[in-house]
């Protein structure tokens, strides 16, 4: 019976070959035969990745910040107003200047509140884009509510008086108008429907039908019957008026030039 020994660990080395692990140690490859590779110039020598950057999004406009920052930049300048203008009465109190300072502070005074309006609109306007249903701000002139519209030619008669008949007689242009609106008239011809009779004993000694002629101008009222009517426009191209009814009879404040019953 013979007892081997269990090979032992290099002595050169402290540890134990269970307690460190195997390496493979890889050798250089060695070309054989004498010829030398050359490496393919066309091909990299090493493959490396190559991470293709996502596009950023396009951002769209933003309306908000860029509002801000006029109403910003307008409250910014309006502030250097105001500096301005104390400065300037500073001056003006401690009295170097004079009369330059004063008519210099009325400028800056100006100024200052043509900022302010400007401040002012803008701000205005950036509230608007975000209504769009806002009232107009400009002042609007407001043509007179109508209700109705008689357009009569040359000759014509004018219905709605119970007395008396009216015919456009003529339409006439004056010479010396100082303004386009005066420049035309119309002549309206009227008489009684019933001639108005005088009698004396049952005998009727005089018969009229008390004619009259009214002359009316662009932008004048009539009464016709129980309507008041304005002279809207006279062409004398057309040989034409046209009148139109106050949509409003009872808050009508224009001068009456004729009635018409």
């Amino acid at each position: 019976m013979s007892i081997s020994r269990r090979a032992y660990p290099d002595e050169h080395t402290s540890e134990l070959a269970l307690d460190r692990p195997s390496r493979t140690e890889v050798e250089p490859w060695q070309p054989t035969g004498g010829i030398e590779v050359q490496p393919d110039a066309a091909r990299p020598t090493s493959a490396r990745p190559v991470y293709a950057e996502a596009p950023q999004p396009r951002r769209g406009i933003d309306l908000l910040g860029f509002l801000s920052g006029v109403v910003g930049l307008a409250f910014k300048l309006t502030a250097l107003l105001i500096l301005l203008a104390i400065l300037w009465a500073v001056v003006g109190l401690i009295g170097i200047g004079g009369n330059v300072t004063s008519g210099v502070g009325a400028r800056v005074s100006s100024a200052l509140e043509q900022g302010a309006a400007a401040a002012t609109a803008i701000g205005q306007r950036a509230a608007d884009t975000f209504d769009p249903a806002h009232p107009p701000r400009a002042t609007l002139s407001q043509d007179v509510e109508i209700d109705e519209l008689l357009r009569v030619s040359a000759g014509g008669d004018v219905a709605g008086s119970t007395t008396r008949t009216i015919t456009v007689s003529a339409i006439q242009r004056r010479a010396d108008a100082a303004n386009a609106d005066a420049a035309l008239y119309a002549t309206l011809h009227s008489e009684l429907r019933q001639p108005n009779d005088t009698k004396v004993l049952g005998v009727t000694v005089r018969s009229t039908k008390e004619p009259r002629d009214d002359y009316v101008y662009k932008g004048e009222t009539v009464r016709i019957g129980t309507k008041l009517y304005k002279v809207n426009w006279i062409s004398a191209e057309r040989q034409q008026i046209a009148l139109v009814a106050y949509r409003d009879q009872d808050h009508v404040s224009s001068p009456v030039k004729a009635t018409f019953e």
